[in-house]
């Protein structure tokens, strides 16, 4: 699903008395069906705990309707606790990951990820394990994922168990599983399915695995979207 609307909302919040500007950065609401994306934009105003707003806000939107930066900065004066008060800087990266589903991640607010375009974010996604189903070969459905493993590839002869997937998600015939250290191998000798159990939340596709040798792995724990058990 493309990102197809982007509309601001101010939302104000009551504030803590441990309250900072990072605790206004700005929400999201996001459809998953129209691909409408919310910012809501916030601010508290509480004369006995703490008065905040955001200074800036910026939406850059790619090309192809894919990817959606919002950047900007909070200021937050703490009466309570003055050394809580100060001025953040925020960068979101939400983005059409795989299965359709549009995701957020809140990207380091560092001067290269502040000054980055939208297409440049992309490919930093992908090296921190985010989106990587664009990447060569990679099988991902959510946050599981099956990388080929090309020169880390183990003997056929050390693939003696079974295996049928990791938590929600499973193949629907048991493939053969190895180990090499802290990682699991997986060997497929014919086309396996790999089904998603999901109890609520996103739904994923099913993903017809080709043959092959995989390693077996998550996407960062940087992904965040509304099913966290998915």
């Amino acid at each position: 699903m493309k990102i197809t609307k982007i509309t601001k909302k101010t939302n104000e919040i009551g504030a803590g008395n441990w309250f900072g500007p990072r605790d206004i950065f700005p929400g999201f609401e996001i459809d998953q069906v129209t691909g409408d994306v919310m910012v809501l934009v916030r601010e508290c105003d509480d004369r006995k705990r703490a008065r905040g707003c955001t200074d800036e806000c910026r939406c850059e939107l790619s090309s192809d309707g894919s990817t959606l930066m919002v950047r900007g900065s909070t200021r937050l004066k703490n009466y309570k606790h003055p050394e809580c008060g100060g001025v953040a800087s925020f960068c979101y990266v939400i983005f059409e990951g795989d299965s359709g589903h549009i995701y957020t991640h809140r990207a380091v607010a560092s001067k290269s990820w502040m000054a980055c375009s939208a297409v440049e974010a992309v490919k930093r996604l992908a090296k921190l394990g985010l989106g990587i189903s664009s990447l060569k070969g990679v099988i991902q459905q959510g946050d599981f994922c099956l990388r080929p493993a090309n020169g880390a590839s183990l003997p056929v002869g050390e693939f003696l168990h079974e295996y049928m997937g990791s938590g929600h998600h499973r193949f629907v015939e048991p493939v053969l599983k190895a180990h090499k250290g802290s990682k699991t191998h997986v060997l497929l000798r014919e086309p396996v399915v790999l089904v998603h159990e999901a109890v609520d939340g996103i739904q994923h596709p099913d993903v017809l695995v080709p043959p092959g040798q995989y390693v077996v792995g998550t996407t960062s724990p940087g992904l965040r979207h509304g099913n966290m058990r998915d």
